[in-house]
C-alpha cells in the first residue's frame, strides 16, 4: 500500500523500534525483539545491539532482527560525537594545579591526529555495513533493502519546483494530513498542472485516489509518474498495489516483473509472489542466502580508520570459499565495477559476480547451490545471480546486465512461474 510521504531515516528507525511492541505476540522470535525495544527505551543501545547480534547468530535469516539491528546502529551513529569533542589535554602548572592545554604545540599535533579519526563516520559505516549484511543474509530484511536504495540509488527529481507549484503542493499536504483527500487531490493536481514534471505531486495525487479507494484514478496517476520517471521504483511499486486492488492480478504480476529491471527490491518479490498466487500460479524460484558479502575489484575501507571493516571470510567447508578465491583469478580482467572487459579463458560471462558463482558450482556439491545449479542448466544463472540474488554491492554489474537483457529477465520469471 502506498505511503503518502517518505520519512526520514531517523524517524523510520524510531518507527521500526516501536514496532517491536506491536508484533511482540506474533511468534517467539518477534517477541524476543521486544526485549531489544525495552533496552533502547532505557537508553541501553549498546546492550540492545549485543542482544540482537546474539539473536541473529542463532537465527541468521531473521529479517526483522536484521532490520532492528540496523535501526539500533543508526541510533548509535546519531549519538556518536567526534573524538576531539570527547578529549581534552591537561598538564600541571608550576603550582601543581591541572590546567587544560589549548595552544601547546604537542596538543595541537595530537588534536590534528584525532581530527583524522572520525568516530561518527566509523559508526555510520557500521550502520551501512549492517544494511548490506542484512540483505545478504535474509530476503525478509525488507526495510534494510529499502534503506540501501533510498540512501544510494534514489535521486531527487524535484530540485527545481517553481513557487506556485510548491504552494499548491504544500496546501495539498496540509489537507492530506487532515484526511481531506478530495481537496488534497485537487491541490496536488493543480501543482502538476503548474509543473507537469513535479514527481512528488503526481505520486501524492495517486495516494489521494488510493486513500479514497478510487483505484482506477490511482492507477492513472501512478502510471503517469512511471512514464515520466521510468527509472524510479516507487511508481512501479504503487502501481502494482493499485492494480491488485482492482483485481487485475496478471497486470500486477507483469508490473512487478518489470520492476526487477529498475531495482530488485525485496518487497517487490513479495508483491510478485502474491500477484502470481491470485492467478493460481507460483513463482518457483528460491532465493539463496550469501555466506559472504560480494567480491569487489577495489578492496575499499578494510584498513581505513574511517571505515567499519567489512572483511567477511567464508566458513571452512562453505562453497563461498570458492567464491572468494575466484576474486583473485578474475580481478585483473575486470574494470573497477566488476564488469569483465578483458578477454580471458576463465568465463564467458561479463560479470565478476556470475563468475564467482560459476566457481562455486564447479567445485562444490553443497545442496545450498541446488537452485543456482538448476538455473545454470537452463541458461539463467546470470538472471538468478544478478537479479533474484541481487545485492547492492554489485549494483553496477546489475545495471550493465539489465541494459542488455530486459527481455531475458521477463522470460526468466515467466519460465519459472507455473500453475499451482
Amino acid at each position: 500500500m502506498p505511503l503518502k510521504a517518505p520519512i526520514s531515516i531517523l524517524a523510520f528507525c524510531f518507527l521500526m523500534l516501536s514496532a517491536a511492541n506491536s508484533f511482540a505476540q506474533s511468534n517467539p522470535l518477534d517477541k524476543k525483539l521486544g526485549k531489544a525495544q525495552e533496552l533502547v527505551q532505557d537508553n541501553k543501545t549498546d546492550d540492545a545491539e549485543k542482544y540482537v547480534v546474539k539473536l541473529l547468530a542463532e537465527y541468521p535469516d531473521f529479517g526483522d532482527g536484521w532490520d532492528m539491528l540496523a535501526s539500533i546502529r543508526y541510533l548509535q551513529y546519531k549519538d556518536t560525537k567526534p573524538l576531539q569533542a570527547q578529549i581534552s589535554v591537561t598538564a600541571k602548572d608550576e603550582k601543581g594545579k591541572e590546567v587544560t592545554l589549548k595552544n601547546d604545540s604537542l596538543t595541537n599535533q595530537l588534536m590534528e591526529m584525532l581530527s583524522k579519526i572520525s568516530l561518527p563516520q566509523i559508526a555510520y559505516s557500521k550502520y551501512i555495513y549492517t544494511l548490506r549484511k542484512a540483505t545478504a543474509m535474509s530476503k525478509d530484511a525488507v526495510r534494510s533493502c529499502m534503506l540501501l536504495r533510498r540512501i544510494f540509488v534514489d535521486i531527487n527529481v524535484d530540485s527545481n519546483v517553481n513557487k506556485k507549484a510548491l504552494k499548491y503542493f504544500n496546501e495539498g499536504d496540509e489537507e492530506f494530513s487532515n484526511k481531506n483527500y478530495t481537496k488534497a487531490a485537487t491541490l496536488y493536481k493543480r501543482a502538476t498542472e503548474e509543473q507537469p514534471e513535479f514527481y512528488k505531486a503526481q505520486m501524492y495525487l495517486g495516494d489521494c485516489y488510493y486513500a479514497t479507494k478510487d483505484y482506477t484514478e490511482a492507477i492513472n496517476a501512478f502510471r503517469i509518474a512511471k512514464d515520466k520517471y521510468p527509472d524510479l521504483l516507487e511508481p512501479s511499486k504503487y502501481l502494482t498495489d493499485a492494480l491488485g486492488k482492482l483485481g487485475q492480478y496478471e497486470k500486477a504480476y507483469d508490473e512487478a516483473v518489470r520492476s526487477f529491471t529498475i531495482y530488485p527490491d525485496f518487497s517487490m518479490a513479495m508483491k510478485m509472489d502474491d500477484a502470481a498466487y491470485m492467478t493460481n500460479k507460483k513463482v518457483n524460484i528460491i532465493w539463496t542466502p550469501r555466506g559472504v558479502l560480494p567480491n569487489k575489484v577495489e578492496d575499499t575501507g578494510k584498513n581505513g580508520l574511517n571505515e567499519y571493516s567489512d572483511h567477511d571470510t567464508a566458513a571452512d567447508g562453505s562453497p563461498w570459499k570458492y567464491y572468494q578465491a575466484a576474486n583473485d583469478k578474475i580481478n585483473r580482467y575486470c574494470d573497477k565495477n566488476g564488469i569483465i572487459t578483458k578477454s580471458n579463458d576463465l568465463t564467458k560471462s561479463r560479470y565478476m559476480e556470475v563468475y564467482g558463482w560459476e566457481e562455486m558450482l564447479k567445485n562444490s556439491t553443497d545442496p545450498l547451490l541446488n537452485e543456482a545449479r538448476k538455473m545454470e542448466k537452463q541458461n539463467f544463472l546470470d538472471c538468478y545471480v544478478l537479479v533474484t540474488c541481487f545485492h547492492y554491492d554489485f549494483y553496477d554489474q546489475y545495471l550493465d546486465f539489465i541494459a542488455h537483457n530486459r527481455d531475458k529477465v521477463a522470460r526468466y520469471y515467466n519460465t519459472f512461474t507455473k500453475a499451482r
